[in-house]
């Protein structure tokens, strides 16, 4: 990567300066006066040096050019010290090219890494609507990027089946014609379907949350396109296998758990929490707590080094407790809670407000359904998770330009229309790709683009932040737009070759974007 290559070059000059693990960071300018990299080097690295910024700015400028850098042009100092850095034709090229023939290759940015990734892990007490939404596409993109960047990532769906818990033993008894909680016409057809009445709550609860989500399971697969390595059952291996009562006895023997009022807490407040937690109430059943507690430390025993959870907006107090937890047991490796922000559906300009209570909660197949499946994916990974998301309706109906996911297809399929024409035409004499870039702005706009992939790629294994893959996505699109206008890629009868290989190199990175984000490119539209 041109990046990873520009922070050695600054990096081999700031230790010629005996200048040692300073921390800077080296990014595409935006503004384009400003050359194609900057970097802050010297503004954090001065005090270390006995230099002022501009000053420290000066020597590493002089100590880059006197090794003449192949990749770099020219550099520029810009106040209060930045380093202005113009990447040569030659080296975009290089770079395009390079990406031309790796991309379908997986990286090695996170080779060692072992990942369990957990996300959706909704109750199995009926559909999902678009609030889980955001966990699931959030989950299965961030998923498809860490395997991209070399990690080995196992899917999890974690089951709330155990039929300890109260939403089994409710679930149970609306099965039974005995409760009216998790009531939904899905849910009475299923109901229809099979007797009850012969079994216990907690029986029929569990029977009845096995068709449910035996419903979502085909629904994430067949319709969403989502795909799980585990769906781990609560009931199953925590319950029944008798691990929540080995990691109760765990805790308490090493002197974490107390009684208290009939109830046994465990002492987190001591770690980080607000407060102690109850594992197992007064009337002897175990706590969800401890069933989450014991499912993470299985995750740890099965030898991942890093452990990913994506919760929904009604987790966010379960944070502090799983991670006081995680200081208690000294589970090692790193643990990562992401906890999604609340979706609205917003319709002729105004907001729908949901509730599960009133009934009127959006299904997610439902949106699907209205709007298609790489329409919705885009509108939801757009958007920061820690955010509070707006679905606009009418934009999502949209066929044109106004609409991101159109108009980042619509550029890969105008692009395919090119390279089908070319078939037809014959090379005319031009320049090679770095002197197209070289003479043509809107070339080397293109080719910064393109250079940009692996950055955002690797950007995006480290801080998580998938929507970037998005904008991503669309700026490529944008500058594609602007190479189209501005080059000729096929005149007449004629085609020019540098042209029509960047182009083709533009759309196999749309591509790869696209189907990063669970998304169809289209050859026509």
């Amino acid at each position: 990567m041109l990046k990873t290559n520009l922070e050695k070059i600054i990096n081999d000059s700031l230790g010629e300066l005996s200048i040692k693990n300073c921390r800077f960071s080296a990014s595409q300018t935006e503004d384009k006066k400003n050359g194609d990299y900057s970097t802050n080097a010297a503004l954090v690295c001065g005090k270390r040096a006995g230099l002022n910024s501009l000053g420290l700015a000066g020597k590493i400028k002089e100590l880059i050019e006197r090794r003449e850098e192949k990749i770099i042009e020219k550099i520029e100092i810009a106040t209060p010290g930045f380093l202005n850095f113009f990447i040569s034709p030659e080296a975009l090229s290089d770079e395009a090219i390079t990406l031309n023939d790796s991309i379908d290759k997986p990286s090695k940015i996170l080779k060692n890494e072992r990942v369990n990734l957990e996300f959706i892990s909704a109750n199995p007490t009926g559909e999902l609507h678009i609030g889980h939404g955001r966990g699931a596409f959030y989950g299965d993109i961030l998923g498809n990027i860490l395997s991209y960047a070399g990690a080995e990532v196992t899917r999890e769906y974690f089951i709330n089946d155990s039929k300890e818990s109260n939403q089994i033993k409710e679930l149970g008894k609306t099965a039974q014609g005995l409760g009216e909680q998790y009531k939904t016409e899905f849910i009475n057809e299923l109901i229809k379907k099979e007797n009850f009445s012969d079994k216990s709550a907690e029986d029929a609860g569990f029977l009845l949350a096995e068709k449910i989500q035996g419903h979502n399971k085909n629904f994430l697969k067949n319709k969403v396109g989502i795909f799980f390595d585990n769906w781990y059952s609560e009931d199953e291996k925590l319950r029944d296998s008798g691990l929540n009562q080995k990691t109760l006895d765990e805790l308490a023997g090493k002197g974490l758990v107390y009684e208290k009022d009939g109830a046994v807490w465990l002492n987190t407040s001591l770690h980080g929490d607000d407060e102690d937690r109850v594992v197992v109430r007064s009337d002897g059943s175990k706590t969800y707590f401890l069933s989450d507690i014991a499912y993470h430390a299985d995750k740890w025993k099965r030898g991942f080094n890093k452990v990913i959870d994506v919760w929904g907006a009604d987790h966010h107090g379960h944070v502090k407790r799983i991670m006081a937890v995680k200081k208690m047991l000294g589970w090692e490796g790193e643990l990562l809670i992401f906890v999604t922000q609340l979706v609205s559906l917003k319709e002729g300009g105004e907001l729908k407000k949901m509730s599960k209570r009133l009934g009127n909660v959006v299904l997610l197949e439902g949106l699907i359904d209205e709007f298609g499946l790489d329409v919705v994916r885009w509108f939801f990974a757009e958007k920061s998770i820690n955010t509070h998301m707006e679905f606009d309706a009418a934009l999502a109906r949209e066929r044109s330009a106004k609409n991101p996911v159109f108009y980042v297809q619509y550029a890969h399929a105008r692009i395919n229309s090119i390279i089908e024409k070319a078939k037809d035409c014959v090379p005319s004499e031009h320049d090679s790709l770095t002197r197209l870039i070289a003479l043509e702005p809107s070339a080397k706009s293109l080719a910064r683009a393109i250079a940009l992939f692996p950055e955002t790629i690797e950007e995006i294994s480290k801080n998580y932040q998938v929507h970037k893959l998005c904008s991503y996505a669309y700026h490529l699109a944008e500058e594609f737009s602007g190479f189209y206008r501005d080059v000729k890629v096929i005149e007449e009868n004629k085609y020019h070759p540098a042209a029509l290989q960047i182009a083709s190199i533009a759309q196999k990175t749309l591509a790869k974007s696209l189907g990063l984000l669970g998304i169809s490119a289209p050859e026509k539209m």
